[in-house]
């Protein structure tokens, strides 16, 4: 599966498109902070939470590796299941430095 879905984003504007992306960079290490800090301590309700709005801000780029996980950690916290959640924290945050770099080169 690739990291980035190009024709989600060939439905976004192009005269805005490096911006959004811009801001999925500078907005996504602070929700990923959020999540971990949400898994480390056991707050599976905000996990998931924090989970769909960095899911929110994925699909909406194409982030669809991202998404997935996203989709996955809301599941896992809006049922209360701690199961390999840390797990997937790690894949997420591993994930979002080469989806942003795939995003950046797709513009």
């Amino acid at each position: 599966m690739p990291l980035v879905a190009t024709e989600a984003l060939q439905q976004l504007p192009a005269a805005i498109l490096p911006r959004l992306i811009q801001l999925f960079g500078s907005t996504t290490p602070a929700m990923l902070t959020n999540i971990r800090q949400h898994a480390d301590s056991g707050n599976l309700i905000e996990l998931g939470k924090a989970a769909h709005k960095l899911k929110g801000s994925c699909v909406s780029l194409g982030a669809v590796q991202m998404s997935d996980l996203c989709k996955t950690l809301q599941h896992k916290g809006e049922s209360g299941d701690a199961s390999g959640v840390n797990a997937l924290v790690t894949e997420l945050e591993t994930l979002y430095p080469a989806t942003l770099q795939a995003l950046q080169q797709a513009v």
